[in-house]
């Protein structure tokens, strides 16, 4: 039940804005793939990983797995995102504020709210109980 969140708040999200950032082509060289996968960067996933799950188990010890709850959840799962952006580019140095401003202006804070939200609502789908 939450691996479909996983892949879609932890790993869509990081890939699209990836794409989005090449697409911009911001950089003169294809640099952007190894920047976003061999840097510090490649940490803000691999927590927000651990996110995802810490936000299903609030949910459910409040009653609050249900699909009606997604623009809460998507909230949620954005806001943790973008924390740990702030956390990961505090210790990354002066590269940090490159961090904050990629994970803006690429929209990857913004793409985890969206698919995020979608990905809750489709998984916690209400079931008709007789």
């Amino acid at each position: 039940m939450v691996l479909p969140l996983v892949v879609w708040v932890a790993v869509v999200p990081w890939l699209l804005a990836t794409a989005t950032t090449m697409l911009w082509g911001i950089s003169e060289e294809p640099d952007v793939p190894f920047l976003t996968f061999t840097t510090r960067l490649v940490l803000v996933p691999l927590l927000l990983v651990a996110e995802v799950i810490g936000v299903v188990a609030a949910f459910r010890r409040y009653g609050g797995l249900r699909s009606e709850f997604w623009p809460g959840a998507g909230l949620a799962f954005a806001l943790l995102a973008l924390f740990t952006v702030m956390g990961v580019g505090v210790t990354w140095g002066e590269w940090g504020v490159l961090l904050w401003i990629w994970a803006l202006g690429s929209g990857y804070v913004f793409f985890v709210f969206v698919l995020g939200g979608m990905a809750w609502k489709k998984v916690f789908v209400r079931t008709s109980a007789p």
